[in-house]
């Protein structure tokens, strides 16, 4: 196998160019790469060998399964202090690039593992995979939960492991489910409840009803009708806590195309990233 620059990520022609750092020798295409790699710091050296060994077992990926590969992994980068722990509107940019940069006849696996997000961030990625013209499939091989799970419905095949697990897309109001809000109203008499609360339940029902037009969409192409809108009241109604676990089987009940078998290289991928403390799956936004 051709040796790569551990800074720029290209082949190492002929010799290259070796400096010895932080007592070890390292081999680079350039002398140009040797000196910005050396200037980087401690946590940027670290930083740039991770992303190169990313992006060489990336590259074994697309190469076995012919297609483009896209992540969206929340885990603490072992370069910082805090861990990216939700879908934000910074990863829709990165993941919308991504399939914007994707040949319209090429297939897209997204890597998926996230405990959900902000709700436009989540809406605007899915919309994006169920746009892409060719085959979209979305890998889990932990949990992708709440938005995580609406980016999921989204894509034309979902891989998974048996004890891998999807949840409820029910809009969360800050630490409020959208359902819990909305019974409210139907439990209590109105002089009994707070204007805060009747004007968050309003909201609520504005976000349930907009998440589950989007969830049937979403699913039109992939089942009935009436089958798809059952199953959108279901995972948007709040019937279950928003923690819930949705496993392999109950998926397949679904009527969804879901198929098992994680790939290695997934692993190799997640071994890069330090498994340190990460809030649980039911704290996420939504």
């Amino acid at each position: 196998m051709t040796d790569k620059c551990i800074y720029c990520g290209m082949e190492i022609g002929g010799k290259g160019v070796v400096r010895k750092i932080d007592g070890d020798k390292i081999k680079f295409c350039s002398q140009h790469c040797a000196v910005m790699f050396e200037g980087l710091g401690k946590k940027g050296r670290m930083k740039a060998a991770i992303m190169t060994e990313r992006a060489e077992i990336i590259s074994r990926l697309e190469e076995e399964r012919g297609t483009r590969i896209i992540t969206l992994i929340h885990r603490r980068e072992p370069w910082e202090e805090k861990d990216e722990n939700y879908i934000s509107i910074e990863d829709t940019e990165h993941v919308l690039m991504r399939i914007r940069q994707t040949p319209q006849d090429k297939d897209v696996d997204l890597i998926l593992h996230t405990p959900g997000g902000l709700v436009l961030a989540s809406e605007m990625i899915a919309m994006a995979v169920k746009n892409h013209p060719a085959k979209v499939t979305v890998i889990v091989p932990f949990y992708a939960m709440s938005g995580g799970t609406l980016i999921a419905l989204a894509a034309d095949e979902i891989i998974m492991e048996k004890d891998s697990v999807l949840g409820p897309v029910d809009p969360q109001l800050g630490s409020m489910p959208a359902g819990a809000l909305i019974s409210l109203l139907e439990k209590k008499h109105l002089e009994n409840i707070s204007d805060d609360n009747i004007m968050l339940s309003e909201e609520a029902k504005k976000g349930m009803e907009r998440v589950q037009k989007l969830v049937k969409w979403l699913l039109e192409d992939k089942m009935e009708k009436e089958k798809a809108e059952k199953l959108a009241e279901f995972l948007t109604g709040g019937y279950t806590t928003h923690d819930t676990p949705i496993v392999f089987e109950v998926v397949k009940m679904f009527g969804l195309n879901v198929k098992q078998g994680i790939p290695k290289e997934v692993y190799d991928l997640f071994r890069t990233f330090e498994f340190g403390a990460c809030p649980r799956p039911q704290y996420a936004r939504y």
